[in-house]
């Protein structure tokens, strides 16, 4: 699944390509949405919160698209064509940039005012302006199980929750509340704000199975975090987060 830096540049994409502009046409290929059209309403503009995407339009409604992990959005000039065909979700156009969702695993058209209903029981984004790492986290769950609830940050999937624990040199099966993750959250932060602009560094523990780690030379680690069938991969090295 996408992270929150992945996530924040399809909203900057969606954004370069639609924003001030008024669409043409809009054609939505989900069948509870199928018969709403946005013809003549501008574009204010598309935000990322967590994993979560929304696009805005001035007559008070936002499309909400989340891609999960194979979902994504293609932008480019007003004839833009992509597919396969059968796997379009939104097709939206103005007169001069288009905007295509393919394979998006949930789309939605509401009120702007509601959104809460969509985004409300996310927790801080770790790239909101205003996130702190300081933040109080579950003392009682284990620390990679944590960083990857929604709930309680927004936009961490499974590479940046190990790389935490990594810098935190915490087991990902340590309780939270022994450690102390404010500075690796920081880091952790700054290092996905780069890679929003393309610099993604180069991974300590994440898919290094076997591998050397970076520090100690000890072979990477994986295993499962997190209760079945909700369980998620992690990686750690067994000497500095031992």
């Amino acid at each position: 699944m996408p992270e929150g830096d992945a996530v924040r540049r399809s909203a900057l994409a969606l954004d370069a390509a639609l924003r001030d502009r008024v669409l043409v046409a809009s054609d939505f290929r989900v069948p509870r949405f199928a018969t709403i059209d946005l013809t003549g309403q501008r574009v204010v503009e598309t935000v990322a919160i967590g994993k979560h995407l929304l696009t805005r339009t001035d007559a008070g409604l936002s499309i909400h698209s989340h891609r999960r992990m194979e979902g994504k959005w293609v932008t480019g000039a007003a004839d833009l064509r992509t597919g396969p065909y059968h796997q379009i979700r939104v097709v939206l156009r103005t007169e001069q940039t288009a905007a295509i969702g393919v394979r998006l695993a949930m789309v939605e058209v509401a009120a702007t005012a509601r959104e809460r209903l969509w985004i409300g029981h996310l927790g801080p984004d770790i790239l909101a302006d205003d996130f702190d790492p300081r933040m109080e986290l579950p003392s009682l769950r284990p620390v990679v199980d944590t960083l990857l609830d929604q709930k309680v940050i927004a936009g961490l999937g499974t590479m940046w929750a190990a790389e935490a624990a990594f810098i935190a040199r915490a087991s990902p099966y340590a309780n939270t509340g022994n450690t102390d993750l404010a500075p690796a959250l920081a880091a952790i932060r700054e290092s996905m704000r780069a890679s929003v602009t393309g610099r993604r560094p180069a991974m300590a523990v994440f898919e290094r199975v076997g591998q050397p780690c970076r520090v100690c030379g000890s072979p990477i680690r994986s295993g499962r975090v997190g209760t079945p069938p909700h369980d998620r991969i992690t990686y750690w090295c067994p000497t500095c987060q031992g």
